[in-house]
């Protein structure tokens, strides 16, 4: 007996399989839950190196590129030109960044550790010269007097058992018995895998997408290139000029405490640099410390501290991140207060500086399905119409009644003749013309 095959059943066999299946990994997700925390633990840190060496080669691309233009005009036209570009491109690209990298840890690491050790050699002072300022300030109001010595008093002793406890991980930072190795081993490797990716960029794209299209259709295939292209745009677009943006306020942040003589400005620079990143909160979260340790440290100066991050972050606002971002994600400013929310609530300062980009794709592509819904609805899609009643884009056109008979007798229609003549003005004669005249 033949048995045919029935594919509304198929189908259904099918759908049932993969719903199980699904309920059966979800238990097992839950059950073994640590277990397979630790298996991707163990994968991330494995993966690690190749992780540092995409965002090195990110970072590092765009240097590549600007000295491959440079390049490419200086040397003729030959048969092996173009690896000869890209070889001494990648070359003065790795230079370059490790020239930053050196700078950078040479110049901000000894003056931050520096200026920690200070701090808290010199938390004893600092609480008995703050403490002296609020007595006197608010002398008329002594219960907030002692209620703010309390506090000082209960805050200094916290950080002094902080120090002590960081004390021996930071002697051991130091001395590279603590995760320093680890963290060089993986820079270092993720640095070579960089160096890789760009001299073969072309080639690795290239194995990406035939690797798309050879597992998908051509319409699937469209949609993924197209995905990835206007997420290289958005990512490459914010996160440098973010950068880059952040690096010019830090500098003018440092250059503007050293006019003004304030104490510990390269920590104050660096902290206000970094959180500049975060957009949105991250002036807020810079202001706030950097203004908290200089009260500490010398009352009179916080007030004049807070003013001039207070203007320095206008200033970038305003004028500087709006020229070099531009609108790079085109993400309204309530959604970039709702994607650093989230991404930050869940990911710490990795997603709150992600969360732009990331909500950007989405609102794009949410947009662009939305659009193409309404257009197929033949609905407008500008969201102008939207803020009325929608009803008014359902209503329908009012139906015209026929016409009485009073009212066709009443209408006068002209003879052929009538139709066929057309008057000209010319001057004050009228003349007339026959239509074929």
């Amino acid at each position: 007996m033949k048995i045919m095959p029935n594919k509304k059943y198929n189908t259904i066999a099918l759908y049932a399989a993969l719903v199980i299946a699904f309920n059966v990994l979800l238990v097992v997700a839950i059950l073994k839950f640590s277990a397979i925390t630790s298996f991707l633990g163990a994968v991330v840190a494995v993966l690690s190196p190749v992780t540092w060496g995409l965002v090195i080669a990110f970072l590092m691309n765009p240097i590549m590129v600007n000295f491959e233009k440079l390049f490419s005009n200086k040397f003729k036209s030959t048969r092996g030109k173009k690896k000869l570009v890209r070889a001494l491109s990648v070359t003065v690209s790795a230079i370059v960044f490790l020239g930053i990298v050196a700078g950078l840890i040479a110049i901000v690491v000894p003056e931050l550790v520096k200026s920690v050790t200070s701090l808290f050699d010199n938390m004893g002072d600092l609480r008995e010269n703050l403490e002296g300022w609020i007595s006197k300030t608010f002398k008329s109001y002594p219960s907030l007097v002692k209620t703010a010595t309390e506090k000082i008093d209960t805050f200094t002793k916290d950080a002094s058992v902080i120090f002590e406890k960081m004390q021996p991980m930071l002697e051991d930072l130091v001395s590279g018995a603590w995760g320093v190795v680890t963290f060089l081993k993986d820079f270092l490797l993720g640095f070579i895998v960089s160096l890789y990716m760009l001299c073969n960029k072309e080639t690795l794209l290239a194995q990406i997408k035939k690797s798309i299209i050879s597992l998908t259709k051509k319409k699937t295939c469209s949609k993924i290139m197209g995905v990835a292209s206007q997420a290289n745009k958005v990512f490459s677009g914010f996160i440098m000029g973010k950068i880059i943006d952040s690096i010019i306020i830090g500098l003018l942040c440092f250059i503007g405490l050293t006019l003004m003589n304030m104490p510990y400005n390269i920590l104050i620079a660096v902290i206000v640099g970094v959180t500049n990143i975060i957009p949105f909160f991250g002036p807020l979260i810079g202001a706030v410390p950097s203004t908290f340790l200089m009260l500490i440290v010398d009352p009179k100066k916080a007030i004049l501290l807070a003013v001039f991050i207070l203007l320095l972050q206008q200033f970038d606002g305003n004028i500087l991140g709006p020229k070099i971002l531009g609108d790079s994600t085109g993400l309204p400013g309530f959604w970039v207060l709702v994607s650093l929310i989230i991404c930050g609530g869940l990911f710490g300062f990795v997603g709150m500086v992600l969360a732009v980009p990331v909500f950007a794709l989405l609102y794009s592509f949410t947009r662009s399905f939305v659009e193409n819904r309404l257009r197929r609805k033949k609905l407008p899609v500008t969201t102008e119409y939207y803020k009325q009643d929608i009803e008014h884009l359902y209503a329908k056109p009012d139906k015209k009644k026929p016409m009485t008979v009073q009212e066709l007798e009443q209408m006068q229609i002209p003879s052929a003749d009538e139709v066929n003549e057309v008057q000209y003005e010319d001057g004050d004669d009228v003349k007339e013309y026959k239509i074929g005249e």
